[in-house]
């Protein structure tokens, strides 16, 4: 093969696309477990940003690689880190299936995966009443009130994109620290603090909004 994809989601599949259509022989190795897997749907790609279940999606991006030619695709686990040949300068990507596969370039399209954070019912409403970016599900959850559940320092620039959405926002700082820049600027934008520690995330009336219980007084939802 000219190029082993590692990876078949969108990026993966892109580039598989765009080498067969350069008539590079192609072969995309995916292990079937996306990371949007238990989304309700794949949003923000273009010509595909309607409401289908992201592996309907890549199906589709598949179809497409595979139309131009030279494209397939093997359903496997990701590959062990292959033995090396001495004075062969191709690549031998091995699968843990046993099978095997050489090619002249390697493009690596793995992609990322969530670590939550262990807070109870937070996985099981992972991907649909809990969501991770403005940008992939944000317009679904418009105008909703919306908590921001503090992990990193990266949480206050995630708070002030998903401000733009809503109106009700509160920010759980969940033993993060805050300091009085970021106070002042929650507060020019109505952003409401609640620094005691977040327990356990459970859904309302089957959907939107989420309702985070922490140990406080009281729990007002979010």
């Amino acid at each position: 093969m000219d190029v082993v994809v590692i990876g078949g989601g969108a990026a993966g599949l892109n580039g598989a696309l765009m080498l067969a259509r350069s008539r590079r022989s192609v072969v995309v190795i995916d292990s079937g477990t996306p990371r949007n897997a238990t989304a309700a749907a794949m949003h923000g790609f273009i010509v595909l940003d309607v409401p289908r279940r992201p592996r309907s999606s890549s199906a589709d991006a598949s179809r497409s690689a595979n139309t131009a030619g030279g494209s397939s695709s093997v359903k496997s686990p990701p590959p062990s880190p292959p033995e090396s040949v001495e004075g062969d300068l191709r690549f031998t990507v091995t699968l843990t299936d046993g099978r095997s596969v050489t090619a002249r370039r390697v493009l690596a399209a793995t992609g990322l995966r969530d670590v939550l954070p262990e807070v109870s019912g937070l996985a099981e409403h992972w991907g649909h009443s809990v969501v991770h970016c403005p940008y992939c599900h944000g317009w679904e959850v418009c105008d909703e009130p919306i908590g921001i559940l503090a992990t990193s320092p990266a949480s206050l620039h995630h708070a002030l994109l998903f401000r733009q959405l809503t109106d009700d926002l509160v920010y759980f700082t969940n033993g993060t620290d805050l300091d009085e820049d970021t106070r002042a600027r929650f507060a020019a934008r109505n952003i409401r603090i609640v620094e005691t520690e977040v327990q356990e995330v459970v859904e309302k009336g089957g959907g939107l909004p989420v309702c985070a219980w922490w140990t406080a007084p009281s729990s007002p939802d979010a």
